[in-house]
């Protein structure tokens, strides 16, 4: 009987070593899996959604919308104090493409609002498809959030090339988890 329980108290010390092991396995498959920019031709959708953050994103939102790959764009996440005119100082593009075609969403704070808020702005405006522009470390769990908010539309990735750094990429990593397990669990 005491050889059953030393085997439990092993196996209880060896979890921690377990998970961990279990941990890195899954944040090398994540960080190879890092998605690479979209490169299609044909990629066109009712809107484009730019969550805000690193470099890059705001500008390849404009891009798709001046090539047409969709009508309307939705900047999520934007400071209260941010002035359209800077965002369009900042993209280099005309402000008449921000008047007419650009709504700037300053509710959201973190991505679980952007797809929230986003979800409003879509069903508002009848959109069933769109372009979600954020960076590459990012998009996997965006998508996990924005089909959950929105399971009826069709979300596209795009992501944008990004430089992380790793305890950085490790952090994103660890709300992805987390995500897929609240995800998992019907939260």
């Amino acid at each position: 009987m005491a050889k059953k329980h030393t085997g439990l108290i092993k196996g209880v010390l060896k979890l921690p070593l377990y998970l961990f092991t279990a941990w890195v396995l899954g944040f090398l498959l994540f960080w190879v899996r890092l998605p690479t920019p979209y490169e299609n031709d044909n990629l066109t959708a009712d809107a484009v959604v730019v969550l805000t953050g690193s470099a890059g994103r705001l500008e390849e939102g404009v891009r798709l919308l001046r090539e047409k790959r969709a009508g309307k764009m939705l900047v999520s996440g934007v400071h209260k104090d941010v002035l359209p005119h800077e965002l369009s100082a900042l993209t280099g593009s005309e402000q008449t493409l921000f008047d007419c075609c650009i709504t700037l969403d300053r509710a959201a704070s973190n991505t679980l609002e952007n797809a929230v808020e986003t979800a409003k702005w879509t069903s508002s405006n009848g959109y069933t498809s769109l372009i979600l522009v954020t960076a590459d470390y990012h998009i996997q769990r965006s998508v996990v959030l924005f089909r959950k908010s929105m399971p009826e539309t069709a979300i596209i990735p795009f992501p944008v090339k990004s430089k992380m750094p790793l305890f950085k990429l490790a952090k994103e990593y660890n709300k992805y988890l987390a995500t897929l397990i609240l995800e998992l669990v019907g939260y």
